[in-house]
């Protein structure tokens, strides 16, 4: 048999135009395959994630937690372990003591303590004219710092030239001299003025204004004082009367230069068993007090920068008349200002503790002041 010799393969190389075509081709697929994969990609998770929310909401999926959330809780429990020391005993933490706050304490009045006051109490006929006035004040004691200065008197007098209209009205004006000269004269001297009114002995202005008195409830005139040798009116801290009108005399005070105020005749009337039932009821309540210390704030409302004293009777004070101490207590005043006559005089270290909350100046008769009495006011004529 004869056999054939194998010749050499010839390999063709195809035609150039149809070997582009196939690459086009290829890059054409290629480039739809990845569109069609992205376009199923964004379908699947817009569809996909509401229904994983759905099943994480009803706790069929636990949601992933993030890396942050991972160290958050092994950093809590790490904390939650107690640190063994060297002995094996658990540490107690560094901890930074809390510093102790002081407890805010409420300040009584202006004042804290009496203050230091060498006072000479002013006759009231000194404020009559310019001349008495200045003469009175050449003749002042050495080493005065303060001057005590009745402007309004026990009857309801007044010793200067008030613009308080209802003042005039109940012809109460007994002096003319300014108010700002009397404080002006007074500080040139290097003495402080005090401002002294007594609040409720007046006759004059029930007088003219009935409502400002205690009222007899059936035939609403004004009760009449009858203990006295001379019958007299009496001003009612009930009365809104009243209390605008001394409250008008403390701004008027005030406006002026005063900054210590003393409030005489803070009491009541010694109203007779027989005349209680004729009278408003708050006559005879058991803390009528109540009312005169709702006297002062009125006063002081309209002298808000001013010190008020309370003026009392040291021989009042020791018979247990503590009706207008215990006013001055409750309002409370800056400092009470205790007279003390010569039959007084052995019990002073008595009448200078009879407050517990509001400090003590004793207003002197004698010439003669104790050596280890600091503050004071002298009065001859006490």
């Amino acid at each position: 048999m004869k056999i054939k010799p194998k010749g050499r393969k010839i390999y063709r190389r195809k035609d150039r135009i149809a070997y582009h075509k196939k690459i086009r081709h290829d890059t054409g697929s290629a480039v739809v395959t990845l569109l069609i994969a992205g376009v199923l990609v964004f379908v699947g998770y817009s569809a996909g994630k509401p229904v994983m929310d759905f099943l994480q909401e009803r706790d069929f999926l636990s949601p992933p937690q993030h890396p942050a959330d991972t160290v958050s809780a092994e950093e809590a429990l790490s904390e939650s372990e107690p640190v063994l020391s060297e002995t094996g005993e658990p540490e107690e933490p560094d901890t930074v003591p809390e510093t102790e706050t002081e407890p805010e304490t409420e300040e009584i009045g202006f004042l804290q303590k009496a203050p230091s006051m060498q006072g000479y109490v002013l006759e009231e006929t000194a404020l009559l004219t310019e001349s008495s006035f200045q003469n009175a004040l050449e003749t002042l004691p050495e080493g005065i710092s303060h001057l005590l200065i009745p402007l309004k008197v026990q009857g309801g007098q007044i010793y200067y030239a008030t613009s308080v209209q209802d003042a005039a009205r109940s012809n109460a004006v007994q002096a003319f001299l300014p108010l700002s000269d009397i404080y002006q004269a007074v500080s040139a001297k290097g003495i402080e003025p005090v401002a002294l009114i007594n609040t409720l002995e007046d006759s004059l202005f029930p007088k003219s204004f009935p409502d400002a008195s205690y009222l007899v409830q059936e035939t609403g005139t004004p009760w009449t004082d009858q203990s006295s040798a001379e019958p007299k009116l009496w001003l009612s801290p009930f009365s809104v009367l009243t209390q605008d009108y001394l409250a008008a005399l403390a701004e008027e005070l005030e406006t002026a230069g005063f900054r210590i105020i003393v409030c005489d005749g803070l009491e009541y009337p010694n109203f007779p068993r027989s005349d209680l039932p004729l009278l408003d009821s708050r006559c005879s309540e058991a803390n009528r007090e109540q009312y005169l210390t709702a006297l002062l704030t009125a006063m002081r409302a309209k002298a808000p920068e001013s010190s008020f004293f309370v003026r009392i009777s040291g021989s009042e004070a020791l018979k247990g008349n503590t009706e207008t101490l215990s006013a001055a207590e409750a309002f409370p005043a800056d400092c009470l200002l205790v007279t003390v006559s010569p039959e007084e005089q052995n019990q002073a270290a008595q009448l200078k503790e009879i407050s517990n909350s509001v400090p003590v100046i004793l207003e002197w008769q004698d010439s003669e002041i104790p050596k280890n009495m600091k503050s004071y006011f002298l009065n001859p004529e006490n």
